[in-house]
């Protein structure tokens, strides 16, 4: 998923009688930022948990995602007024499993025309965007894995197909997916 695999290193106890030390970095979750990742996109932070260490008495351990969050200062950035701003969370399964739960935001924007300074949008229209947002990001969410869907959150693939349908009710800005938390995991097989 990341073109940066090594981006941490994290001090563990020896194995001593009946703790094992593998054991001990296991559900471990590191938070990092996409820029130390993928050298892109740096006020998104991934959240990855160690599932598996590769060899038996390696000491390298795999990790899978487990979240996403974006940086306070660029969602502060995002948020001005005179506009409406618009939230939007669901739960989601992915074919593979996971329960995710996907937090999303976005803000009017002023027509092309617009004479008036606020852009604040109805309360209807509110409800429908929010209702564009939700089936929109449930239905992506369905057809894909874990490994398919996580690039789709890192791009703008899905907030751009969000922005482009609540056009039509409102026009909408800043379209982002701000926090992706997992609520459950299926079990982990170091055999797949």
């Amino acid at each position: 998923m990341f073109s940066e695999r090594n981006f941490t290193v994290s001090p563990v106890n020896v194995t001593a009688g009946e703790k094992f030390s593998n054991e001990a970095m296991k559900g471990r979750v590191y938070t990092v930022s996409l820029g130390d990742l993928n050298q892109a996109n740096a006020h998104k932070k991934i959240k990855l948990i160690v599932d598996e260490e590769a060899d038996k008495g390696s000491k390298i351990a795999l990790t899978n995602f487990y979240g996403m969050d974006t940086t306070r200062d660029h969602l502060c950035s995002l948020i001005r007024k005179w506009y409406t701003l618009i939230d939007c969370f669901v739960d989601a399964k992915t074919s593979d499993g996971f329960l995710m739960r996907i937090f999303m935001s976005c803000s009017t924007k002023k027509g092309k025309k617009q004479q008036k300074a606020t852009s604040y949008a109805q309360s209807s229209q509110i409800k429908q965007i929010r209702k564009i947002m939700a089936t929109t990001i449930i239905k992506e969410v369905k057809k894909a894995t874990l490994k398919e869907l996580v690039p789709k959150l890192l791009t703008n693939d899905i907030t751009d197909d969000i922005t482009k349908k609540a056009k039509k009710i409102f026009p909408v800005q800043n379209c982002i997916i701000r926090k992706v938390k997992t609520i459950k995991r299926p079990r982990f097989d170091s055999k797949l």
